[in-house]
């Protein structure tokens, strides 16, 4: 699954005293390190990561030629943590893109890491190819979701239902590596969403009764809005685990009502792995510092202190196939304060979304996209929504509804209008199925580079004339 080469002690099964096959061994004795690094002091953390990212970075410099260029006048030895990271230049995604070959550390026996290639989704608009060492990779992803299994109090032995559009329809799956060699694991199931009504899944998932049931945000709230909206009780996981795009306070409150569970978020990305677990005891986030190095700065790149939004870098401290250092991956977030649990770790008190989430209406003002369901819950026709904002300064609504019609049209426009602060002309669009693509992220608005297709109903509220939005249209 993860490209390593099948251990010989997996044909069998040892009971006492039991075998471990080498990645099963490797992944817990990381686990153990991990799990001794959250308690340590801060000034020790940094002290293990200094030398960790020094050693990146001299391997980066000798084996990559971008790195080789951009780091040629950089004495990072002897400097702190910060100081080293802050003079370096971020790398953009642009840089990825196009610098594949440069960005690649050709070191020897590269290949006996078990080099892979790895793609993004696109789903910030620039796909994006990367290299990654899947013999480092593996047991540090696998010990992470371990990790945050303990955090969370996960039992092996209780069913895990996985819903999403890329899941594969399986009525029995369970648990894998490292689980399956530590006891019994109970048998879950994993249940695609594509082209399915959301009344089908939620009867699926309430027959299998799952104790926790993993999707992406945006799904799980309108598997939650539907059971209010349908006085249905049979689905009732005592954990919600979500991944994919940011969870708001929103979207906790509805799936708590809906389907009377708490949610457990994990920030990730696929060129990193990941990047921080919601707390045990809040919902807040733990940097997992020893595999995702975070900096949140400024528009100045200077850092911000906690509660000031801005700009995620992320540093993958094993990239040596493809040194991914201060990466800008196009996030928002901001720092927390120290956490009481325990965790020395950095907290992200929250994550915003993505930075070009953040837009200059044309009237100069800057504000962050932030659309709500609850905007919508009075238009009973509405069943399901996606708006794009386009580079012409025009909102394309998708829009699935029960019946269409011109006044389904004007009060999603008007409420858009509304939420966004500026009266942007709605070209609003009635579909039998809104195309979210294979991506968990699904997000309800996005921001497109291209300008709006001319096809669709040109809708405006009460106030903003038809004629005004065609102005506002033509810029």
């Amino acid at each position: 699954m993860f490209g390593i080469s099948r251990d010989p002690l997996a044909t069998f099964t040892t009971v006492f005293p039991k075998q471990l096959p080498d990645l099963v061994v490797r992944v817990l004795h990381v686990h153990r390190q991990l799990q001794a690094f959250e308690r340590f002091s801060v000034a020790h953390q940094n002290r293990l990561l200094k030398g960790q990212l020094d050693n990146l970075l001299l391997h980066a410099k000798r084996y990559s030629p971008f790195w080789a260029e951009r780091l040629a006048d950089s004495k990072f030895q002897g400097h702190s943590l910060e100081h080293t990271l802050k003079d370096i230049a971020p790398l953009t995604r642009k840089d990825l893109q196009s610098g594949f070959e440069r960005l690649s550390a050709k070191f020897p026996k590269r290949e006996a890491l078990g080099v892979g290639e790895g793609n993004s989704s696109g789903s910030t608009g620039t796909p994006v190819r990367f290299e990654r060492c899947t013999r480092l990779y593996t047991p540090l992803y696998l010990a992470i979701g371990f990790q945050c299994s303990r955090w969370h109090s996960i039992d092996q032995q209780k069913r895990l239902g996985v819903i999403g559009q890329k899941c594969k329809d399986k009525d029995n799956a369970p648990l894998g590596i490292p689980y399956r060699w530590l006891g019994p694991v109970a048998v879950g199931f994993e249940r695609s969403t594509k082209d399915r009504e959301i009344a089908d899944i939620y009867d699926y998932c309430a027959r299998k009764n799952p104790t926790y049931l993993q999707s992406g945000p945006t799904f799980l709230s309108k598997l939650a809005r539907y059971a209010i909206e349908h006085g249905r009780h049979e689905l009732r996981p005592e954990k919600a685990l979500t991944l994919g795009s940011a969870v708001t306070d929103e979207t906790r409150e509805i799936v708590a009502k809906g389907l009377g569970t708490k949610i457990i978020d994990r920030y990730s990305c696929e060129e990193t792995g990941y990047i921080a677990v919601q707390c045990p005891a809040h919902n807040h986030f733990h940097v997992i510092t020893p595999a995702t190095l975070v900096e949140i700065v400024d528009e100045r790149g200077e850092p911000c202190p906690p509660g000031k939004p801005g700009r995620v870098l992320l540093t993958s401290m094993q990239s040596y196939a493809m040194p991914l250092i201060r990466y800008e991956i196009g996030d928002m977030a901001e720092w927390g304060e120290p956490c009481d649990c325990g965790i020395t770790l950095p907290v992200i008190s929250r994550i915003w979304g993505r930075t070009r989430h953040m837009i200059t209406t044309p009237d100069g003002r800057k504000t962050y996209l932030r659309i709500y369901a609850r905007d919508f819950q009075d238009i009973p026709e509405l069943i399901e929504y996606r708006f794009v904002l386009h580079q012409n300064a025009v909102v394309v609504a998708q829009l699935r509804v029960s019946q269409p019609s011109s006044g389904v049209a004007a009060a999603v426009s008007e409420k858009v209008q509304r939420a966004l602060g500026y009266p942007y002309p709605v070209r609003v669009q009635f579909v039998e199925k809104i195309d979210w693509g294979a991506s968990w992220k699904q997000e309800p608005f996005a921001v497109s580079d291209a300008p709006a297709p001319s096809e669709g109903t040109l809708a405006s509220s009460a106030g903003h004339p038809a004629d005004q939005l065609q102005d506002a249209e033509s810029r």
